[in-house]
């Protein structure tokens, strides 16, 4: 509901809590009855914030307002979480296992085809003796 400040000739102010369809912009004066007209002011902004109380994590000093929160982020080189990070970091994470991986077959095929065909077979006996299934791929250059 809006509050509307009224101000008679007497210099007397106050204010009236009304909804739109009742508003009117003269009043009587309650303290000496005489008209008065509205005033207009500025809204009253009111922020409202969450609460910021926690020690930190870094040295242990008591933080509580966003003021020191920034400063003790800033003074530890920081920056605040971001909830995406864990994403991001995965994404990074699979992405380099496949590099990893494409790497390590293309060594593991140029060590095989440096072998002659004695050490070739030596291998392939050991993994079909130990139950591991293989293929054998020959590439034509």
């Amino acid at each position: 509901m809006p509050i509307y400040e009224y101000r008679c000739g007497s210099g007397h102010r106050f204010t009236r809590f009304d909804t739109v369809a009742n508003h009117q912009s003269l009043r009587l004066c309650p303290t000496c009855f005489a008209a008065s007209t509205q005033i207009i002011t500025a809204p009253a902004m009111v922020k409202v914030a969450q609460d910021v109380c926690y020690d930190s994590p870094i040295d242990g000093k008591p933080i509580t307002s966003w003021a020191a929160r920034e400063e003790d982020l800033k003074r530890s080189n920081c920056r605040p979480y971001d909830p995406e990070q864990k994403t991001d970091a995965a994404n990074r994470r699979k992405a380099e296992e496949a590099a990893l991986d494409t790497m390590i077959e293309a060594h593991a095929e140029e060590v095989t085809e440096k072998m002659t065909t004695a050490q070739r077979g030596k291998i392939w006996s050991e993994l079909t003796e130990q139950g591991a299934e293989a293929q054998v791929i020959r590439n034509s250059l």
